[in-house]
């Protein structure tokens, strides 16, 4: 019987303040939508980082004329260098081809030969994947007499090194933030839904009621709030998100919008931010009213 009176408390709660809950519920809502395109922004610029670190790799164009066991012994040797995953062999015909679906045919026209050169394609293990690290294989691999020139995209690598660790804690920080002033927001909220019961409050007291039992019906009424607060953030982003998914659906970069663990964690957080809310805000009440 308490129980099924503590849920009628709680629901009770709703219709006394209905203005105030309201209010609640849309400060639940907007917090948790600002926190889950935070979250998704961060998330995805890690993708995206990823990306670029996975698309460096060394190019060492060979000297013409190269022999076939030469060839076998320079990729050997590169196989032995500390780092390096994979090689693929590139010849002149690819290369060509290559180029042409870059920057058409034309360019290639005003040659009677091939000019380009073949190569190897060396990828890396992502801890290799520094611009140190790289510079050193990059000097291994053009030492050898059968390799006319090396590259890799040094200014990626310098950019993702100089950037990305900063950019990242920055966000970390921030969300952070914006998770403490979305507490301290709805634990303001929801105290004005308290105020308004003060004396159904006050009356519990000179009942007798333990903090416990007059806590437990605000905590249930912060739990439906943060439900309902998050369910509709779930549905506003995701109607905010189906606009950008049109847009990148042919790019090799794939967007992580709403998926159903982030899904999970928004009602997660949105029931978490109602309930704390609440908590903080009754704890603090009868704290002053005492």
């Amino acid at each position: 019987m308490k129980i099924i009176y503590l849920f009628r408390e709680a629901l009770r709660g709703f219709s006394s303040a209905k203005l105030s809950t309201a209010a609640s519920i849309i400060t639940i809502m907007l917090s948790l939508v600002l926190m889950a395109v935070y979250f998704l922004f961060t998330l995805n610029s890690g993708k995206l980082i990823k990306n670029l670190k996975d698309k460096v790799e060394i190019e060492a164009f060979l000297s013409e004329g190269i022999k076939t066991e030469e060839l076998n012994t320079l990729k050997d040797k590169i196989r032995s260098i500390g780092g390096v995953k994979s090689i693929m062999y590139v010849s002149k015909e690819e290369a060509a081809k290559i180029f042409e679906s870059e920057f058409g045919k034309g360019m290639l026209e005003i040659y009677d030969y091939n000019p380009l050169p073949a190569s190897l394609k060396i990828n890396l293990y992502d801890e290799y994947k520094t611009l140190d690290r790289v510079s050193k294989i990059k000097s291994q691999i053009a030492a050898s007499p059968f390799v006319s020139d090396v590259q890799f995209p040094a200014k990626n690598l310098e950019l993702i090194e100089n950037k990305a660790s900063g950019f990242l804690v920055i966000n970390l920080v921030i969300m952070i933030i914006i998770t403490i002033s979305s507490i301290f927001l709805v634990s303001n909220t929801i105290r004005l839904i308290i105020n308004s019961r003060s004396r159904i409050i006050g009356t519990f007291k000179l009942l007798g009621a333990t903090r416990s039992f007059i806590m437990i019906p605000f905590l249930i009424e912060g739990f439906i709030q943060g439900l309902i607060g998050s369910v509709t953030a779930v549905a506003v982003l995701y109607m905010f998100f189906r606009f950008f998914t049109s847009k990148f659906e042919n790019s090799d970069f794939k967007i992580e919008l709403l998926g159903t663990d982030i899904v999970l964690y928004i009602i997660t957080i949105g029931v978490f931010l109602g309930i704390a809310g609440s908590y903080f805000s009754v704890k603090k009440y009868l704290k002053f009213q005492s």
